[in-house]
């Protein structure tokens, strides 16, 4: 897995090797560089966003090879939420090799290591890029989206994107902005309108 844009392009990303017991399917599944590369596009090209200028929420990171993208593209507030410590312990190494995880930087990108539907979870924070990629088949959408809201670190103008392997028709105080299918996976951009 490689960065595919900005300050560290073509850089490598650890992944988390480690499979579930007596399973072959790691514990963490990577966006693919190609749906990568298209998620990206759309942030910037089509919705206009400036990384310099946005926070970015990357939750269910995994490698945390999103949200790194996102920094490497110029974001300088990126927060990576993540209930496996394995996996933050590799989000931890993959900062620490780009030398963004030190004292001084410490509070611009944060791991935080929690369930997402920890009820003890608060983050304090509003984000204006939010990305979703929970465990495909585990996780309904609406139940997401229903602990998102609770969470409360959507703004006004806060673009969401979630990651399924199936295209999201309807969602509740949420309205599609736009789909993506690559391969199997589809990418689905949308916005609060009533929370």
């Amino acid at each position: 897995m490689r960065i595919l844009s900005g300050k560290f392009k073509g850089s490598k990303i650890l992944t988390n090797k480690v499979k579930f017991k007596e399973s072959n399917a790691f514990i963490t599944r990577p966006t693919s560089e190609r749906v990568k590369e298209t998620l990206f596009n759309i942030i910037q090209h089509g919705f206009n966003i400036d990384f310099s200028k946005v926070s970015f929420l990357d939750c269910f990171s995994g490698s945390g090879a999103v949200g790194i993208e996102a920094i490497s593209r110029g974001c300088t507030r990126v927060s990576f939420l993540e209930k496996n410590s394995v996996a933050c312990e590799c989000i931890t190494n993959n900062l620490v090799n780009f030398k963004l995880y030190h004292n001084k930087q410490e509070n611009r990108f944060r791991i935080l290591n929690y369930d997402f539907f920890d009820k003890k979870l608060s983050l304090f924070h509003k984000f204006d890029v939010i990305f979703l990629d929970p465990p495909y088949d585990l996780i309904k959408a609406g139940k997401v989206f229903m602990r998102l809201k609770e969470l409360r670190v959507t703004k006004i103008n806060s673009l969401i994107i979630y990651e399924s392997n199936k295209e999201l028709v309807s969602t509740d105080g949420l309205e599609i902005l736009k789909s993506r299918k690559i391969g199997k996976t589809h990418l689905n951009f949308l916005k609060v309108f009533d929370w």
